[in-house]
């Protein structure tokens, strides 16, 4: 009995342990993440008494303009900046082709036939108008210079005319020297036979022949070079330009003499070609 009964103790003992310890508050651990707050409620610009009316927008950028500029980029160029720099850069550029003009090397004469070609071309509007209906289906309205009638445009591969730079005969053809011809003015000229420019061009440049005649040398568009010879006299010097039909010199008897012959080259691609193909002298 006595055995029973310390078991019996024992084990309420054991009872009574365990439930003291369950009755403790259990330790509080800290949580894995804080909770945000909870946001306030959406409010209509004007909704209710006490809201502020919307703002406008424009007003709140002019008066926020300036902070807002700066804030996203303050570092860009201003108006007035930017074109000062185009303006010194383009009269750096011109500066720079006008020193090209002064020089007499081949290179630069070179420079200076390429940008005289370039700013004597005229501009096909014609191909353009060809080209923009080819890739927008039709030309623009918005520009004057288009058909507005609905013609359509035809490609134009029209060859420029020369002038004729004086009326005459060629008495040596372009096979004998495989430079330029000879031509004799016609037999009832004056006394003085003015020489025509067959284009615009700028004088390259005025020699003297060894058979004392002058001769001179026009660079014209289209990578097109005349040699005006046999003269008499001229009045232009290097780097004058002259349009088409300007006098180049001029064909004087002498001594009762017949009119001297007239030297007419053309240099096509820095290549001698025959200028009865380029020009008529009928």
């Amino acid at each position: 009995m006595e055995l029973k009964s310390g078991i019996k103790g024992r084990r309420e003992e054991r009872i009574r342990s365990l439930l003291t310890h369950n009755e403790e508050p259990p330790e509080e651990k800290p949580p894995l993440f804080a909770l945000p707050e909870p946001p306030a409620s959406f409010r209509e610009w004007g909704a209710g008494p006490d809201s502020p009316p919307e703002p406008d927008p424009e007003a709140l950028w002019k008066q926020r303009r300036q902070e807002w500029e700066q804030e996203g980029g303050g570092d860009r160029p201003r108006f007035t900046a930017g074109l000062l720099r185009r303006i010194i850069a383009s009269a750096v550029v011109f500066a720079a082709v006008g020193g090209i003009f002064t020089l007499r090397e081949p290179w630069a004469l070179s420079a200076q036939a390429f940008v005289t070609d370039m700013l004597s071309r005229d501009m096909d509007f014609a191909a353009v108008q060809v080209w923009y209906e080819e890739h927008f289906n039709g030309a623009p309205s918005f520009i004057p210079m288009f058909d507005e009638e609905g013609v359509p445009a035809e490609k134009v591969s029209a060859v420029h005319e020369l002038e004729t730079p004086l009326s005459g005969t060629i008495v040596r053809p372009f096979g004998d020297s495989r430079q330029g011809v000879e031509v004799m003015p016609l037999a009832d000229s004056n006394e003085n036979v003015t020489v025509k420019s067959v284009d615009v061009g700028r004088v390259l440049s005025v020699t003297k022949e060894p058979q004392g005649g002058v001769r001179v040398t026009i660079r014209h568009g289209g990578a097109l070079t005349a040699e005006y010879g046999h003269l008499s006299g001229t009045r232009l010097a290097a780097d004058d330009w002259v349009e088409s039909g300007d006098a180049v010199g001029w064909l004087k008897q002498s001594d009762g003499l017949s009119l001297p012959l007239f030297f007419f080259a053309v240099m096509k691609d820095k290549v001698y070609v025959d200028p009865a193909e380029v020009v008529s002298f009928e």
